[in-house]
């Protein structure tokens, strides 16, 4: 968008409704911009506080929501990760009960 004016870098996406979701970074935030096909219109979405990097962070849709999935615990059992569910309500971001996942 063009009110975006600044440097930023594409990492992920998803679509969902009609909704282009990316997650994008601007120097040290991290946000989701939104693009709505039908309406041409952008949204951005800043990434809640414990979102701390890219990299062990994916967007998707769950239940109808578009959602973030971030990793970047230990966790105590081998095999195994912690992941935090976020899905997007509203304007902004509801963390979710986190869940444990086997590697790979």
């Amino acid at each position: 968008p063009s009110w975006l004016k600044c440097t930023w870098q594409h990492h992920k996406c998803t679509f969902f409704n009609g909704v282009a979701y990316h997650i994008i970074e601007k120097g040290p935030i991290i946000s989701v911009m939104s693009f709505d096909s039908g309406t041409g219109e952008f949204e951005e979405f800043i990434a809640p506080d414990d979102i701390c990097h890219y990299w062990e962070l994916c967007i998707d849709v769950f239940k109808e929501q578009t959602c973030l999935l971030f990793s970047c615990y230990p966790y105590e059992e081998e095999g195994k990760e912690k992941f935090d569910l976020w899905v997007l309500q509203g304007k902004g971001w509801k963390q979710l009960c986190p869940f444990i996942y086997p590697v790979g």
